[in-house]
């Protein structure tokens, strides 16, 4: 019964990753969609600065792949534990791989972002090097 519920599980969470994928292909479709227009209607050329679409489609890009890099080791991970039963170092490298998705998205949010890493690399620069 149990192998049974967890035949269902694994077939949910691929479900949810396919779905995740689908919505942000779709994200990433109305982003570009909606950069050709404003493009067409200031009529300017491509610059080389990227624009606030492009960097928004590679933020959705890198928390897709980051979270489906970590739910392929949590998945691995969690069977590991199954073969391994009463191995605490499993546990525990699972419990890591299972929160480092909510600490890393923060920073990968705020390295893209200009307006947030700037002060905060000028304070950093005025407190320890100043």
């Amino acid at each position: 019964m149990e192998i049974m519920t967890k035949k269902y599980v694994h077939i949910w969470n691929a479900f949810l990753i396919g779905l995740m994928g689908l919505s942000t292909c779709y994200m990433a479709t109305l982003l570009c969609r909606h950069k050709t227009r404003s493009q067409r209607l200031q009529n300017s050329k491509l610059s080389p600065k990227a624009t606030p679409e492009q960097r928004a489609i590679w933020t959705l890009l890198m928390f897709m792949s980051f979270f489906l890099v970590m739910s392929t080791f949590d998945s691995i991970i969690s069977y590991s534990r199954t073969i391994f039963q009463g191995n605490p170092s499993l546990y525990c490298a699972q419990i890591l791989v299972a929160h480092s998705y909510a600490v890393v998205s923060p920073m990968l949010v705020l390295s893209n972002e200009n307006r947030l890493t700037n002060p905060l690399i000028s304070m950093y620069e005025r407190i320890v090097i100043g």
